[in-house]
C-alpha cells in the first residue's frame, strides 16, 4: 500500500488586457495595456492518490494493483487563459477554466 500527495502552484501567467476602446470611421480600434502587464489569477491544485498492491509472489507472471486518485481535491476554479471579444462595440473579458470541481479515477493495473 503506498499514499501520494502532489500540491501544485504557480503564480498567475501574464496577460495583455485592452484599455480602451474608440471608434474611427465607424470601426472599433482597441488600444491594449503594455505587454504582459498584468497576471491572471494564482493557480493552486491538490491531487491525492492511495495504491493497492497485490501479492508479490516472485513464481506469479503478473503483479496486480489498484489505484484510487482524485485530481484537484479542493475543487478550485483555476484560471488558464484570459480572451477577449468584440460584443456590439464593447470588449468582454473571459476567463477559461479546466476541471473546476474533484475528477475521481480508478485504474487496475499489472506489472510483468
Amino acid at each position: 500500500m503506498s499514499f501520494s500527495a502532489n500540491y501544485n502552484f504557480s503564480s498567475g501567467r501574464p496577460v495583455t488586457y485592452p484599455v480602451s476602446s474608440y471608434i474611427v470611421d465607424n470601426i472599433v480600434i482597441t488600444s491594449y495595456s503594455e505587454r504582459n502587464k498584468y497576471r491572471i489569477p494564482d493557480y493552486s491544485r491538490l491531487d491525492l492518490s492511495f495504491t493497492i498492491n497485490g501479492t508479490l509472489k516472485s513464481k506469479k507472471i503478473a503483479h496486480p494493483h489498484w489505484i484510487f486518485s482524485i485530481y484537484n481535491v479542493t475543487g478550485r476554479n483555476n484560471v488558464y487563459s484570459a480572451y477577449f471579444k468584440n460584443v456590439n462595440n464593447s470588449i468582454k473579458g473571459y476567463y477559461l477554466s479546466v476541471f473546476d470541481r474533484p475528477i475521481p479515477s480508478i485504474s487496475f493495473n499489472f506489472d510483468f
